[in-house]
């Protein structure tokens, strides 16, 4: 075989390889599933919901299909729809349902303490500031934590420390060995190669700044349509620390549907947990509605059986 032939079989084959290495590339990002969420299937049963016009009524009970996990309720939201109106659901609080569209969304939690905190942090150019404790947008003179793509850093005046390899719910008391050091960026996630993603690194942090001591789980860079530059993270006060934004009635408002369970664990939904939702002091509709109950997990609908909750006259 002469030279040239060698070198057009050499090059034929190293096309293809290049060419199968794209497809097999392209394959697990499109293919690419978050570890986020859980496999969990919520069955609705109906049997003692109320149709009439009090406001107290039972509107469901919920419990999961077999093989279940436990799910944390700093990480579930559940929300009743009814007329393109949503209702949140919670142990107490809900967030106020129409909130000024700006770089910082958060949600509260169904356990009525923890937000779910979304940062546009899509402007590589500058900065966006977030005031974690009242869960507001900062500026440059007052703020906990800035972001631009995946820049994070943290003010001054913060000390803080992150517990590698821990829940959420497993952080109750701030640690003793904080540190002062705000001058470098946070190393908070790694980058994936294989997947092309941003996948932050497992654990919490713990800022404290004054008399404030919150703890902060990064569980995403991405929203909702898979868009990056959208770092989303749980925040929740922690020891014995107040914390600003829960007494804000321009962020939290009290629940209109309430969460009853006879199930003394308050961290965690429990796998064989049947809990009920029913309305708190709100008739949801004058006259007949369609109601739909959306539930997420750490942001990711859950799967639910499919039902149909008409209520009122």
């Amino acid at each position: 075989m002469s030279l040239r032939r060698i070198a057009a079989v050499t090059l034929t084959l190293l096309v293809i390889l290049v060419i199968v290495t794209a497809v097999v590339w392209t394959y697990l990002i499109a293919s690419y599933e978050s570890e986020l969420g859980t496999s969990n299937v919520i069955e609705v049963d109906l049997s003692e919901s109320e149709s009439d016009s009090a406001m107290d009524n039972q509107i469901a009970s919920l419990s999961f299909d077999s093989g279940a996990e436990d799910l944390s309720w700093s990480s579930v939201e559940i929300n009743l729809e009814v007329d393109e109106e949503s209702y949140g659901c919670s142990f107490g609080s809900q967030s106020v349902s129409q909130q000024d569209a700006g770089a910082i969304t958060s949600n509260l939690g169904a356990d009525g303490k923890t937000f779910t905190t979304q940062v546009d942090a899509t402007d590589s150019e500058s900065y966006t500031y977030i005031d974690v404790a009242e869960q507001q947008e900062g500026n440059q003179s007052s703020y906990w934590m800035k972001f631009s793509s995946t820049d994070i850093y943290l003010s001054e005046g913060v000390s803080w420390t992150f517990v590698e390899g821990v829940s959420f719910s497993d952080v109750e008391e701030v640690p003793e060995d904080l540190s002062n050091q705000t001058d470098e960026r946070l190393e908070w996630y790694e980058y994936d190669m294989s997947v092309h993603r941003v996948i932050p690194n497992d654990g919490v942090y713990v800022l404290q700044k004054s008399d404030l001591s919150l703890k902060i789980k990064i569980l995403s860079y991405y929203n909702s349509d898979d868009e990056s530059r959208y770092p989303t993270m749980l925040v929740a006060a922690i020891g014995n620390s107040t914390f600003p934004a829960l007494n804000n009635p321009d962020l939290v408002v009290p629940s209109a549907c309430k969460i009853i369970s006879d199930d003394l664990d308050s961290d965690f939904w429990n796998a064989n947990e049947t809990i009920i939702l029913a309305e708190n002091g709100i008739d949801f509709c004058n006259g007949k509605c369609i109601l739909v109950i959306d539930i997420k997990y750490e942001t990711i609908t859950v799967e639910m059986d499919d039902y149909e909750i008409e209520i009122g006259q």
